[in-house]
């Protein structure tokens, strides 16, 4: 169940600060880069979240792939466009749905 939590905080600390940017409230000119750094940490913990699921025999193993296709589908969207935004706000909520139905099982 950590790894989940890990990936979830991972994934929504990237959508606040994507978030952020696309309101104006913080500007990445100079740093760039740390958001797609950001993106990429995500698929790392997914990879790890995945990897102890299946070693370990966790329930939630096969439904975590569902975050996936939020991942894979967001770089063709524009980013700052709605779509981007409404891409990866749905990849946060069928993974906070995901950990929610972790927790209660």
């Amino acid at each position: 169940m950590w790894t989940l939590l890990v990936l979830l905080g991972i994934y929504a600390g990237t959508s606040a600060l994507g978030t952020s940017i696309r309101l104006g409230w913080v500007s990445t000119r100079g740093w760039r880069w740390v958001h797609h750094a950001l993106f990429a940490l995500i698929w790392l913990a997914l990879g790890g979240a995945a990897a102890w699921g299946f070693v370990f025999g966790a329930p939630w193993r096969w439904w975590l792939f569902i975050v996936a296709p939020f991942l894979m589908l967001l770089p063709r969207f524009r980013p700052g466009s709605s779509a981007h935004c409404w891409m990866a706000t749905g990849g946060l909520a069928a993974l906070a749905g995901l950990v929610v139905w972790a927790a209660v099982t």
